[in-house]
């Protein structure tokens, strides 16, 4: 099993702020990229690959009590979006990889949840408890939140477009910014995004999948995640996380 974890982007809604990667944010004396290579570690997971781009030498030093940790650096971070960095480590990978973002918080047990499932299906793990969670964050779900639907068999049905006041009944979760892809389904996936263009975003490719027949299972996580997209987030889970 291989984790790819995505800190190529300079994170401009919060740049200003904070002045560095977003992922070098800490939480709890601890970068939010350390929080997620310790859990991997917790869940046995020692193959990482991190793709870079903005300032990879910051997130370098971070991460240099760590072994085994390959950079993969995307140079065209400025013009190209996740699915372009994601497809640059798949394309390295030869095994079960999960795909994390690394502006997010959450525990090891969603990677333990992966590893015991081991499901055929490229699978997304989502949250029920979304509601609260944007509550927390104090954002507008109907500005900021998208669609997640899932299936009666459990696979994914529907996700990245708008919510409105007519579909809201029907969201089961929200996505975390987590994607397992197996082995089989690698060049499936690598090949498929060579259709779009470089500023896809994962949920939208997601939904193209979903759109030509590709089946993507649901895994739900029941412990805490939180997001970072802006400084008001920061702020929060800083309050929340002492």
């Amino acid at each position: 099993m291989k984790l790819l974890l995505l800190a190529a982007g300079k994170s401009s809604r919060i740049f200003e702020n904070i002045k560095k990667n977003k992922c070098l944010i800490k939480i709890k004396n601890k970068t939010l990229i350390q929080n997620i290579i310790d859990n991997a570690h917790k869940s046995h997971i020692k193959d990482i690959d991190v793709i870079t781009g903005f300032k990879p030498e910051n997130i370098k030093n971070d991460l240099k009590k760590y072994n085994n940790i390959n950079f993969i650096n995307n140079t065209r971070y400025k013009t190209t979006d996740m699915v372009y960095s994601a497809l640059l480590g798949l394309k390295e990978s030869n095994t079960d990889t999960i795909i994390s973002y690394t502006d997010i918080f959450y525990d090891n047990t969603v990677f333990n949840d992966l590893i015991k499932k081991k499901n055929s299906n490229i699978t997304v793990p989502f949250i029920k408890n979304w509601k609260y969670i944007w509550k927390i964050r104090k954002k507008d779900i109907f500005d900021d939140a998208e669609t997640f639907m899932i299936s009666g068999k459990n696979n994914l049905k529907e996700i990245g477009n708008k919510i409105n006041k007519k579909n809201l009944k029907l969201i089961d979760g929200q996505f975390m910014g987590i994607i397992y892809i197996p082995k089989k389904h690698l060049n499936l996936v690598i090949s498929f995004y060579k259709n779009y263009n470089n500023k896809l975003q994962f949920t939208n490719f997601l939904n193209k999948l979903i759109n030509h027949k590709v089946k993507i299972s649901c895994l739900e996580y029941k412990n805490f995640w939180y997001e970072i997209d802006d400084f008001e987030d920061y702020k929060n889970i800083s309050k929340l996380i002492k």
